[in-house]
């Protein structure tokens, strides 16, 4: 009989026994793009500085997500695992999704403070970006938490938008920018192209059967990006392979078909990736998806996706 989740006070008490008077933050983080960063970077200093650790507290579910606002796979940027990796990457010590349900969602802006931030954390200071909101109905502000904590003893930081291009950085305009096919403006946003995550599941051997095998994964974040042909390099762990990968439903081959994303890593038909779990990096969109009138004309398409994606892996982003 499997276990029932944890709450999210018992989340807390677990990250509570692993740290001391820690330097937090609190988002939603999703895409962890240069705004996250920036105040990612500015903890990690100051976690330093106090000879401490950073924290940073996001939520599992997205609250949009739990509240039945968006679909996960088209509203988020990246799954959860990614969030918690990239998280780490940037320097925090200690990345955690709170789980997020109604008991959670129903706190005030002043018991979140007092029971997450106070009582359990018993947090040294807690650093925000400027558009933060936070308890019931997202009805605090930065200048609630900053009466709420400093009532506490607890510094709090308030982090000024990072703006490129004369506009704010926010996953907003990330997931906009993805849903465009703006992958260069995506890249600056983020700092590194978008990457799709998933298990490689058996499909029905179509690509096999045509020459070109591919990894079939159905990711659980970032597929609001335009249906179409993409190059790409597929990770399996630490190992990077150059590709082209489909995005989309497969219209020549069935009807009806949900999305998802096959990957050709380039000349190879000898890899075996069923149950991996693997990252696709998309670098530069090709061209739209298409439904052709035969399996011919679909594969001399599919050589001529190749062809173009091994160029740019040879030469370089600018080709």
């Amino acid at each position: 009989m499997s276990q029932p989740p944890p709450t999210y006070a018992e989340s807390l008490a677990c990250l509570a026994s692993r740290v001391q008077r820690p330097v937090v933050t609190i988002g939603n983080f999703d895409g962890l793009h240069l705004g996250h960063q920036a105040i990612f970077a500015d903890v990690r200093r100051a976690a330093r500085a106090a000879d401490t650790q950073g924290v940073a507290i996001s939520f599992q579910p997205h609250p949009v997500v739990f509240f039945g606002k968006q679909p996960e796979p088209t509203f988020l940027i990246n799954t959860p695992e990614q969030k918690l990796a990239l998280s780490r990457a940037a320097g925090i010590d200690h990345p955690v999704l709170l789980p997020f349900g109604r008991d959670l969602a129903s706190l005030s802006p002043e018991a979140f403070v007092h029971e997450v931030l106070h009582e359990a954390l018993d947090a040294r200071s807690v650093w925000v970006g400027y558009d933060f909101n936070f308890g019931k109905g997202r009805a605090g502000t930065t200048e609630d938490l900053r009466r709420h904590a400093q009532a506490r003893g607890m510094e709090v930081h308030v982090h000024e938008a990072v703006r490129f291009d004369g506009d704010v950085v926010s996953s907003t305009r990330v997931r906009k920018a993805l849903a465009a096919g703006d992958f260069a403006l995506c890249r600056h946003l983020l700092g590194r192209d978008h990457t799709l995550r998933g298990v490689v599941v058996r499909g029905e051997q179509r690509g096999r059967e045509l020459g070109f095998p591919t990894a079939n994964v159905f990711p659980r974040a970032g597929m609001m990006i335009p249906h179409g042909i993409y190059v790409s390099t597929l990770w399996d762990d630490a190992t990077a392979w150059p590709a082209v990968t489909s995005v989309g439903v497969r219209p020549t081959i069935g009807d009806d078909l949900a999305p998802n994303v096959e990957t050709y890593v380039l000349d190879r038909t000898d890899l075996q990736l069923y149950g991996h779990e693997v990252d696709v990096t998309l670098h530069k969109w090709l061209r739209p998806e298409l439904k052709f009138d035969s399996l011919d004309e679909l594969v001399a398409a599919i050589e001529v996706d190749c062809d173009l994606a091994r160029a740019w892996h040879t030469e370089g982003p600018r080709h």
